[in-house]
């Protein structure tokens, strides 16, 4: 496929173009070694530094990724098949007592 053979100049990007990457092309936008560490690390990205490469390297190329998680809906699809609904009011007290209130 050639969009994944894609390479992306890193040095020609600016943080506006970070941004738009990110949601036009997410698994190229993920294969920024910066962006990538970021996200591993739960830290904000920081589109102004994500482009400088640690590597010599100022070319980046997709990286594939396959994944066998399924979404949160199926998983709690899957927990409340046979719940009554005493068991449903139980869960949404316990739920409301972790959630902060918002006014």
């Amino acid at each position: 496929d050639k969009k994944d053979e894609e390479q992306l100049n890193l040095q020609s990007l600016t943080e506006e173009d970070l941004k738009l990457l990110k949601k036009t092309d997410p698994f190229l936008y993920y294969s920024i070694p910066g962006v990538n560490k970021a996200a591993l690390s739960l830290k904000k990205v920081d589109h102004s530094k994500a482009s400088q490469s640690q590597s010599q390297s100022t070319k980046v190329t997709r990286k594939k990724r396959l994944t066998f998680e399924c979404h949160p809906s199926l998983a709690m699809d899957e927990l409340l098949v046979g719940m009554g609904e005493a068991d449903l009011g139980e869960i949404d007290g316990f739920l409301t007592k972790l959630l902060p209130k918002t006014q």
